[in-house]
């Protein structure tokens, strides 16, 4: 194969309002404008959601639940409580995973009965609704309660958490009576292990008066109802602070099933409310049985063969068709990509938060069948399939997934892992996710940029759109169980991928921008490692450790925007075992990592394009189990030079002849390459045949850099541009398979292009390009 280059392209608490205030209807986006946005025969969408009170009322992870015709509730997940219930619409389609914009998230559309505050949803151990998290984001401790999962069974779910040692299932739903909707929480609680207090709803300077089996609120034009239904003895209702209803379990509470019915409204319809709770009958599915399907019929399509090849023949690209159109017309954009053991399937995921698995992966392609798996995650990025079964990591956690009754379908959606921190910010993407030999799970996180790309957002406790929080532009390692979070490395901007070694070696690229002058590829050395990229949070101790990359490759021509990294597995992919590659998510292109280790520790090298052409961009990279070919996924949303929206695509060994580059090490006056096959020695000895340039870039807090000679003018300023460097001989090894090139001048540059045209021993052709950086001359 000869590898040619291609020169194509916080929420933080608010002030609280003094009333919640009635909430005209909005009118929700038409079916007709685009995609599928929100299935409407599904029961939930996760996201980062703002309800329209009490105060600032934003879940940061949110579940938007539909609980009946034209009624919702709003669940967040870091706070364990119940943020909003509204009639009249559902959430509003803004967003860059959904109309692109920056910026902005989803808000519910339609009017609003009742909210609670950004706070704890249910109390500690000493009943008191406090934030203890330094920061407001991510998960309240463990030792208080914990987001366990979603069950799904049809448009029904069931809520699963753990509050003071008491596990609690709830299955939120709704009814109508009367003209008036009621929203109903149907909890079941096997054993109180302590007494336990939940915030139901919140209506500021309210008066309470008793109502029916519950209680009333009302503040001038506002009324809310809060009504048990079945409670066992000890279980109640109250008014707290003035605003707050709280419902109490008492410690010892059993084999209780029971329901609180909510009704917001005016005081003119309060009375109507009571009609509610005597029609309510208390009942939690059994969450133990898998619910009916509800993408039954399989999405059946044809592959295509041999849609791109090397001009030597040596590698194919096979196109993997991805399931659209679809009945659901749902948009399809992979962005996390695995196979199970068999070799046959994989399971991708969409940044929509779908999982789809294909069957069919075999040597013709001409039978394959997609199945929608699961869906309603939030902006899931990731995935990984760890003894055949599939986890996820989105904006909110990493999901681990069961199908209980076999029907192809999760019925369980299980928190595996929700200890990321998640603000507003329209950036905070949470990027792919990769296990090591040891089962433990990795992914990376951007910072908050601000809307248009360049700078960050606000300290932790400043609110508003793009909040910085201590886990932005993080590198983060879960353990095989779930139970243990650390930081592994950070300083990242928008790492799209990253790369983990069978022996655990860390890698990661990154996207131009704020301190990133171009693509690097990071190489992971040490605990704590700092990449680059300075945020309001970042101290200088920290930043003055700065590790630089393993190379860098110029936005322009190379890659403007990096994905992840594999390490070739496989025994039947050609000569390169033992390998790393990186992928493109800007330029759509495969990159094999030419590096070696410098005397002082520091990783310096250089990459060589594959010269293939793929369907979408390169994103996600994995080896087949069976067949030790090379599986690619990728989408493309913004910057992105992709032919089309998603695919999947599987690059196949031929089993012919390899002729590339396939090592690089610098020496004393030049670099050394290293070539799969002979080459012709008078080829190489001819200097005409070769050529190169060299440049630097600035690393600053501005987006992106120029490129810049290594000279200055005379006012002491680099001048901007590359630079040709002289190559003064080319001496080809006794092998006839390592090249020595003399460079002139030879300097520790951030960029060296090398260009040569020559001739295998055998008159086969082996023109190439690589890009790369010294940091060290021996």
């Amino acid at each position: 194969m000869t590898l040619l280059s291609s020169k194509t392209l916080g929420a933080a608490v608010g002030t609280m309002a003094l009333a919640l205030l009635a909430f005209s209807s909005q009118a929700a986006e038409p079916a007709s404008k685009g995609p599928n946005y929100f299935q409407d025969d599904f029961p939930f969408q996760g996201a980062c959601i703002t309800a329209k009170g009490p105060g600032t009322n934003v879940a940061m992870k949110g579940f938007a639940i539909r609980v009946g015709k034209d009624a919702n509730l709003l669940w967040d997940t870091d706070l364990l409580r119940m943020a909003a219930g509204w009639t009249g619409g559902y959430i509003t389609g803004k967003g860059v995973v959904y109309n692109a914009s920056h910026g902005e998230h989803p808000s519910i559309v339609g009017t609003q009965a009742f909210g609670t505050r950004p706070e704890p949803g249910w109390a500690n151990a000493q009943g008191q609704f406090v934030d203890p998290r330094p920061e407001p984001f991510g998960p309240l401790p463990a030792s208080d309660c914990r987001w366990d999962g979603m069950h799904v069974q049809g448009m029904n779910v069931v809520l699963a958490y753990t509050v003071l040692d008491t596990p609690i299932l709830e299955q939120p739903s709704s009814i109508q009576a009367d003209g008036q909707v009621g929203f109903i929480r149907s909890f079941q609680v096997k054993t109180a292990a302590h007494d336990l207090k939940a915030s139901i709803a919140v209506l500021e300077n309210a008066t309470s008066t008793a109502f029916g089996n519950g209680i009333q609120l009302v503040a001038g034009t506002n009324a809310l109802t809060a009504q048990l239904v079945q409670a066992p003895p000890g279980v109640k209702l109250a008014q707290e602070a003035n605003s707050r209803v709280v419902l109490t379990i008492p410690k010892g509470t059993k084999d209780a099933v029971f329901s609180v019915v909510i009704w917001g409204g005016s005081p003119d319809n309060a009375a109507k409310s009571a009609a509610l709770a005597t029609q309510t009958k208390p009942a939690v599915f059994d969450v133990s049985q898998g619910g009916p399907t509800h993408w039954p019929e399989p999405v059946v399509v044809k592959g295509a063969l041999n849609t791109s090849a090397t001009p030597d023949g040596a590698y194919a690209t096979d196109s993997i068709t991805a399931p659209t159109p679809n009945p659901w017309n749902r948009r399809v954009r992979f962005g996390g990509m695995d196979l199970f053991a068999d070799g046959k399937r994989a399971a991708l995921c969409t940044h929509e938060g779908d999982v789809w698995i294909v069957d069919g992966l075999d040597e013709k392609l001409e039978n394959l069948k997609w199945r929608r798996f699961a869906s309603g995650q939030y902006e899931t990025l990731g995935l990984a399939i760890v003894n055949d079964v599939i986890y996820t990591s989105g904006r909110d956690q990493i999901t681990r997934y069961h199908d209980l009754n076999g029907d192809g379908e999760a019925d369980y959606y299980e928190n595996f892992n929700n200890e990321i921190m998640s603000t507003e910010g329209f950036h905070e993407f949470v990027f792919d996710l990769q296990t090591d030999s040891e089962g433990n799970f990795y992914f990376a996180k951007a910072n908050p940029v601000n809307s248009g790309g360049g700078g960050f957002g606000n300290n932790a406790r400043t609110p508003g759109n793009g909040t910085v929080c201590s886990h932005s532009g993080g590198f983060f390692k879960v353990s095989k169980d779930g139970k243990r979070f650390e930081i592994v490395a950070s300083g990242l901007r928008a790492p799209n991928g990253i790369g983990v070694s069978p022996s655990g070696q860390l890698t990661a690229s990154d996207n131009e921008g704020t301190w990133v002058p171009s693509t690097p590829i990071h190489w992971i050395s040490k605990p704590g490692q700092f990449l680059g990229v300075i945020n309001r949070l970042t101290p200088k101790a920290l930043a003055d450790t700065y590790v630089p990359p393993l190379a860098w490759l110029s936005h322009n021509d190379y890659d403007n925007s990096g994905g992840g990294q594999i390490w070739v597995t496989s025994k039947q992919w050609g000569p390169f075992e033992g390998e790393l590659l990186h992928e493109s998510y800007g330029k759509s292109r495969i990159f094999l990592v030419l590096k070696e280790q410098t005397a002082n520790g520091l990783m310096q090298g250089g990459v060589v394009r594959f010269p293939l052409k793929f369907t979408s961009s390169c994103m996600r990279a994995k080896f087949g189990p069976k067949d030790g070919q090379l599986y690619v996924a990728g989408l493309s949303e913004w910057q992105s030079n992709a032919a089309r929206p998603t695919g999947f695509d599987r690059v196949r060994y031929t089993g012919k002849k390899v002729y590339s580059v396939r090592g690089l090490k610098v020496v004393n006056g030049g670099v050394q390459l290293t070539f799969t096959e002979p080459l012709s020695p008078e080829s190489v000895a001819d200097l005409q045949n070769w050529t190169g340039k060299r440049w630097n870039y600035e690393r600053a807090e501005h987006y992106g850099s120029p490129e810049f000679t290594l000279t200055k003018d005379d006012k002491g300023n680099w001048v901007k541009g590359r630079e040709t460097i002289t190559i003064t001989k080319a001496q080809l090894s006794g092998d006839a398979r390592t090249v020595t090139v003399d460079i002139a001048d030879f300097k520790p540059v951030m960029q060296q292009f090398l260009k040569w045209n020559l001739q295998a021993a055998d008159g086969t052709p082996v023109a190439q390009e690589i890009q790369h950086t010294v940091h060290v001359i021996p």
